[in-house]
């Protein structure tokens, strides 16, 4: 029987309340994959926490910058930058440790002084970031974008920007076994830093932790000139052979190596390119284009020998800004091996690729007759050198590659792809293109996604290069193209493989700036495409101080695992 009334057809149906509303959004997002953001906005006062009511006024006055929690939600990590020199401006980073427990008082457990002694002249973007599955350490990446006045001349350009990188470990919520009987006061495994600064040129690259930390203990650091994988890792004692995280030699992806492997690589900047090395006419070529491949190759590479020996006269160190061409070379043309590291042979395994570098280096807390001295290194096969440090600031000691040691060591190894020789390799086997081919003078690289299972870094490399059109035009000269290619590179075998190489396009009225812009978002558009939502518990957990450097503060520090706030 239908209700004869308003009141009626109300008397039968469920009023919902605010605890319905909650549950009806989180079944929605069960199906659908899409949780509201203004679901939990905001979160009860009782799980929120004044930062006034839990740090001390002194603190705040000395200028602590706090960031937010760590994964594990014990800690809550602050900075500051203190003026070491009135006259220079010079910077010195203190990174902090606090114990929180909720209406508490913040417990300070632990500082560092973050990039080792370094001098750095301005005040640095910082982005903290822990792996997804490693709590034992964070890694700290500080760059600079610009320093005013007359400092400027003196250091740098506006082509250059230094990168600081610093790897620490986190301290233990209670102390662990190791540290109770370690004579220093702490394990290795809670006592130890790495620093390293490198320097990147234009277009400068970005950092990416949701791929470039994404394979535990690993970071793939960009230079402009290499992609570098580091891995830092703790061994504990008992262990007579430390487990490779990078490179494994045993497989046997070796032995069916693609014949590009054991190519000779191409020109560094390191070593101009000889008068041999443009690339053999084809069969059918236009003598006119001929001649001006010819012509074009000479004039390159007469600039590139004349700004080399005009530095040198000057008495200059080079810089590391980019070569303003690599001419490509056909297989069937001998390449001079030019004497840069990474091309040498790692450890010359017979069955390794030429372009492989790899270095494993470890470090103990001490000294005794299985350690060396670090001028014994050899420095021409480590990509990017690390001071190794404990918490205090006292040096490490390298083990002897041969010593057998049973106790902790701090294993860091290195693995090097570099771009240049990738780039040639591809375009020589795999660019339909190739015959246009002239030379490359910029390029810009991208992380696509790195897979922690397959140990595979997919990357997309664009590039600004001069070639000949196709079908040549009636003055028979290069002109400027932009493509891209896209390549896997394998962490445990240290082969590279072609994915797609795109067709050149022209570059007409367009700035570098805009191409790169352009290709900037093309790739983010190509990530968003497949992008799959992070993990609740394996993430990269990051926390920036860009807030600071766009003259406003964060509102809160969020815990968003356990919900709890600190409000600033």
């Amino acid at each position: 029987m239908a209700p004869s009334s308003k009141s009626d057809r109300g008397s039968g149906s469920r009023k919902w309340g605010p605890r319905d509303h909650i549950i009806r959004q989180l079944n929605r997002a069960k199906i659908t994959g899409q949780l509201a953001s203004r679901l939990f906005r905001k979160l009860p006062p009782r799980l929120c926490v004044s930062l006034r009511s839990i740090v001390d006024e002194e603190f705040l006055k000395k200028g602590h910058v706090f960031l937010g929690f760590t994964k594990c939600g014990r800690f809550v990590l602050s900075y500051t930058n203190d003026v070491l020199d009135d006259d220079f401006s010079f910077y010195s980073y203190r990174l902090y440790w606090w114990e929180f427990q909720v209406h508490n008082k913040l417990r300070l457990v632990q500082q560092v002084r973050l990039f080792k002694e370094e001098e750095i002249y301005s005040d640095l973007y910082l982005t903290i970031c822990e792996w997804p599955g490693d709590s034992s350490k964070l890694i700290v990446f500080g760059f600079n974008t610009s320093v005013s006045g007359m400092l400027m001349n003196m250091i740098t350009d506006d082509n250059h920007r230094d990168i600081y990188v610093s790897t620490v470990s986190s301290p233990p919520v209670t102390p662990c076994t190791d540290c109770r009987e370690s004579p220093q006061g702490s394990c290795l495994l809670h006592n130890f830093m790495l620093y390293t600064k490198y320097q990147v040129v234009y277009p400068f690259p970005t950092f990416q932790p949701a791929f470039q930390l994404k394979k535990d203990h690993v970071v793939l650091l960009n230079t402009s000139f290499t992609l570098v994988a580091c891995a830092v890792s703790v061994h504990p004692g008992g262990d007579t052979e430390c487990r490779r995280v990078l490179y494994s030699r045993q497989s046997e992806h070796f032995a069916r190596a693609s014949s590009r492997s054991t190519s000779a690589p191409s020109s560094s900047s390191n070593s101009p390119p000889s008068s041999e090395c443009c690339s053999p006419t084809r069969p059918g070529t236009p003598p006119s284009v001929t001649r001006a491949r010819e012509f074009m190759a000479g004039l390159l590479r007469r600039a590139r020998e004349g700004s080399g020996v005009e530095a040198e006269d000057r008495g200059e160190r080079p810089g590391p800004s980019r070569p303003s061409v690599v001419l490509h070379c056909d297989s069937e043309t001998s390449w001079p091996r030019p004497n840069n590291a990474a091309y040498m042979k790692a450890n010359n395994h017979p069955d390794e690729p030429s372009y492989i570098n790899y270095t494993q280096l470890r470090y103990v807390l001490g000294q005794g007759p299985h350690t060396m001295r670090e001028s014994e290194l050899e420095d021409d096969k480590i990509s990017l050198p690390f001071v190794v440090t404990d918490l205090k600031g006292q040096r490490l000691k390298v083990l002897n590659n041969k010593a057998v040691f049973k106790g902790q060591q701090l294993v860091v190894e290195q693995l090097t792809l570099d771009f240049e020789y990738v780039i040639n390799e591809v375009i020589r086997h795999d660019a339909s293109w190739s015959h246009q081919f002239c030379a490359f003078n910029d390029y810009d690289i991208v992380i696509l996604e790195t897979c922690p299972e397959t140990n595979q870094v997919v990357m997309n490399i664009g590039l600004l290069l001069l070639a000949m059109p196709d079908p040549p035009d009636g003055f028979c000269r290069p002109i400027t193209y932009h493509t891209s290619i896209k390549i896997a590179w394998d962490l445990q075998t240290a082969v590279f493989r072609t994915l797609k190489v795109d067709d050149l396009t022209p570059v007409k009225s367009q700035t570098s700036g805009s191409v790169w812009s352009a290709y900037r978002k093309n790739c983010v558009d190509t990530v968003m495409k497949c992008l799959v939502p992070e993990n609740s518990v394996r993430f990269v957990n990051r926390m920036t101080n860009e807030s600071l450097h766009k003259g406003c503060s964060l509102k809160v520090l969020a815990d968003s695992v356990r919900y709890t706030w600190i409000v600033l």
